[in-house]
């Protein structure tokens, strides 16, 4: 169990840009309001805020251009100081800001602290079709590569990083409970700490001693600097999961320089390191025994898991790959496998990463139904997606858009975990982790990380401590959700109770950040508050659009076809769990790709070409007794998923397959076993 620090390292990873790769969440009435009205302000006067009509022309004067990659961005590079903090020092770094300008009469900026971690790229991962017209009409959409990633002076060890990850997936604890729990365990966790630490800094090549210059309170630097640059008197911004941790420190240094804030995933600036670590993986725990319990409650979920409980069917799997990883034979395209051993490791990962959003949570139940019955293939399918895994190789690919090195880098110089000497907070780390040994509670872990930053170079020598936030005077949204496993909603609840000015919009179920999802709440609040100014009339509204723990259950593949019951049952069945393929459903089908069928064979989708996107099969098959060669397509305008196949297996025939998801209008025509068939 020496490869913690990989696992540790996933829990505040979110990156916004995954909204769009999957459907919209349903749209639901607005909810009433939820408390006594207040005295609420007039409509909020923007006039002033703003210097310029048009911010273009001071874009060029920047030198600004069109971003590589983001082309409606513009993209203008600033040099700023490396310690922004010793007005002495020269030395500077670049750090770029990309830019979509107002379309329309120009209110000022909407900066967004946008990308997840820390670690996430703002620019290249930078989108906005979710934001209403009127808002890309007043606003300057503004996104930026925080310093030390993507285009700002990137630092990375992507080599010591990618050993650490994959040994990690594969290592098994074979000592005591599953956990740091011998000592033999826990003197192999510091040693490999500390050397993974001084290969990735020397892997760096920085001088140690200025990562201290790469944290939080530099990147607030940096965005005021753009500020002054521009020359704006004030602008609003939008901070989501670490997001919040970079709009909250703009506002502890620049109180008058914000005209709103909306905070969203927040994190509690006031917790400890190692109190935020516990609270987050209460938080994972809480989100999985929430969504087992709604498959529980859900008929064909439960039918799914045999009608057994669905919290013991996790933890019997859970105890089982701790005991004994499981070998598996994974298909890869053209009939190709590839082997491998699963780990509680690999699973706790996985279920880690599908507890982001409802309908990840569901292609999770799916894969834990499927491996209950035998077939790892889901499981395994979402654990090469999440984690960036090549399935043929097992090499590790990485996000382009995220930087593994920078997360624990401002994780370690933003905040200490546990007191004293290295030695002393190395000791206090393992102890709390004491509490987590075994296979429940689940999810946990991540208050490890006070090993890593007992040895980071930027790690701070004494206890950080902040005050809670106030902000007099200026409007706070802050949008949380009771389950949000990465920022615990009790944690967003007492930075809104201690704001002057703060607005609380939640749901009871939710999902880690819920805005720009197309639900009228909260965006619909937000967004008149930017554009007209006006305040919600409660300061806490429960948005019922946000109530759900899981999306609704899409069961897996019926094993044989005498189990389907129709031949076009067969097809429907089939049609959704190639859509429910994590390969097909979180890709956008730019460039074409294969993956290989459950029982073999070969599906094949894209590229699109804007309209529909093509399909091909190859002897593939997801049920015992047929597969399917030919072709296929998925009208993007029309909702119209056509197959036109010949079949093998139990029998074989030519059929045509047609469903309309936009009507509802299905059909299965052609020939199959010497018959015509016309369903």
């Amino acid at each position: 169990m020496k490869k913690l620090l990989s696992f540790i390292l996933l829990f505040a990873i979110v990156s916004m840009s995954c909204k769009f790769l999957t459907p919209q969440e349903e749209d639901v009435t607005p909810p009433p309001p939820t408390a006594e009205p207040i005295d609420v302000p007039p409509a909020l006067d923007f006039s002033g805020i703003n210097t310029l009509d048009d911010i273009k022309p001071k874009l060029a004067e920047m030198g600004g251009a069109p971003c590589e990659g983001q082309e409606e961005l513009t993209c203008v590079t600033l040099q700023v100081p490396l310690n922004q903090f010793d007005a002495a020092s020269t030395e500077t770094i670049d750090v770029v800001f990309g830019v979509l300008p107002a379309t329309g009469e120009r209110y000022g900026m909407f900066i967004q602290a946008f990308p997840g971690g820390p670690g996430g790229e703002g620019i290249s991962s930078a989108y906005w079709n979710y934001f209403d017209e009127s808002v890309l009409e007043h606003y300057d959409i503004v996104y930026y590569d925080q310093r030390g990633m993507g285009l700002s002076s990137e630092l990375a060890c992507p080599k010591t990083y990618a050993a650490d990850f994959t040994s990690y997936l594969i290592e098994s604890d074979t000592a005591g409970l599953e956990g740091i729990d011998t000592p033999e365990e826990q003197e192999e966790l510091v040693n490999d700490t500390e050397k993974y630490v001084n290969d990735c800094v020397a892997e760096i090549g920085i001088d140690p001693a200025k990562l201290a210059f790469y944290g939080t309170d530099s990147v607030a630097e940096d965005i005021e600097d753009f500020r002054a640059a521009i020359g704006d008197e004030k602008f609003w911004i939008y901070g989501v999961s670490y997001g919040t941790a970079v709009s909250q420190t703009y506002a502890y240094a620049y109180p008058d320089r914000l005209a709103g804030v909306i905070l969203d995933g927040t994190i509690d600036m006031t917790v400890s390191g190692e109190q935020g670590s516990l609270n987050q993986e209460k938080a994972f725990d809480k989100v999985l025994v929430a969504v087992l319990n709604a498959c529980n409650a859900d008929e064909l979920c439960s039918a799914d898991m045999d009608g057994e409980d669905a919290v013991k069917v996790y933890d019997d799997f859970a105890a089982k790959v701790s005991q004994d990883p499981i070998a598996y034979t994974f298909p890869l395209p053209n009939d190709k496998t590839v082997k491998g051993t699963f780990t509680f490791n690999a699973l706790e990962y996985t279920t880690s990463y599908q507890m982001y959003s409802l309908s990840g949570r569901m292609l999770f139940l799916k894969a834990l139904a499927a491996a209950k019955h035998g077939d790892l293939t889901p499981m395994l399918r979402l654990m090469y997606d999440n984690a960036d895994i090549d399935p043929a190789t097992f090499e590790y690919l990485g996000d382009p858009t995220f930087s593994d090195t920078m997360f624990l880098s401002v994780l370690c110089t933003d905040d200490t975990f546990f007191t004293g000497t290295p030695e002393e907070r190395i000791a206090q780390s393992i102890e709390a982790g004491q509490a987590s040994n075994g296979t429940v509670p689940r999810l946990d872990g991540s208050v490890y990380t006070g090993v890593s930053c007992a040895f980071w170079p930027s790690s701070p020598k004494e206890a950080v401590q902040r005050q809670p936030l106030v902000l007099e005077g200026v409007p706070v949204f802050v949008l949380n959700a009771k389950l949000d496993p990465a920022t615990p909603f009790e944690d967003g609840k007492a930075v809104f109770e201690h704001l002057d000015n703060g607005y609380h919009l939640y749901g009871e179920g939710g999902i880690h950040s819920i805005f720009g999802w197309g639900n009228s709440c909260p965006d619909d609040y937000v967004t008149d508050f930017l554009v007209d100014g006006t305040l919600p009339s409660e300061r806490e509204i429960v948005c019922d659009e946000w109530a759900e723990t899981v999306n609704a259950y899409v069961p897996n593949p019926p094993q044989t076809l005498s189990e389907a019951g129709s031949l076009l049952d067969a097809f429907t069945s089939i049609d959704d769990n190639l859509f429910y393929l994590p390969d097909f459903y979180y890709s956008d089908a730019s460039e074409e790709e294969s993956v290989g069928c459950n029982l073999g064979g070969t599906f094949t989708f894209g590229p699109s070409d804007g309209s529909q996107i093509p399909y091909k099969f190859d002897k593939c098959s997801l049920i015992k007794g047929l597969a399917m060669t030919g072709t296929g397509s998925f009208n993007l305008d029309t909702g119209e998923m056509t197959f036109i196949v010949d079949v093998s297996g139990d029998k074989t025939g030519s059929l045509t397959y047609v469903y309309n998801y936009s009507t509802g209008d299905v059909s299965l025509t052609g020939e199959y076993g010497g018959e015509t068939i016309d369903q």
